[in-house]
């Protein structure tokens, strides 16, 4: 694979006053928001997830390569 196909990225995380609209928040709460609240509740949300989303990844990806018969075990890991 060439490295432009290597530095695909497929999107994880979005919000969106309408996905706030999906949680039950109201219309007036959601007009509250500006930009800069729904970016800063984006990126903390990133912030506290981040070493469980990696760990996620990485039991999503290996269960991935299971199903197509591939080892699992990463770089560097002992054998």
């Amino acid at each position: 694979m060439d490295s432009l196909a290597w530095s695909h990225k497929f999107e994880v995380f979005s919000i969106s006053r309408l996905y706030l609209r999906s949680l039950g928040f109201t219309t007036e709460q959601i007009n509250a928001l500006t930009d800069d609240d729904m970016q800063r509740i984006a990126d903390t949300h990133n912030n506290q997830n981040f070493i469980a989303f990696e760990e996620e990844i990485k039991f999503i990806v290996s269960h991935e390569l299971t199903d197509k018969g591939i080892a699992t075990r990463l770089e560097g890991e002992p054998e």
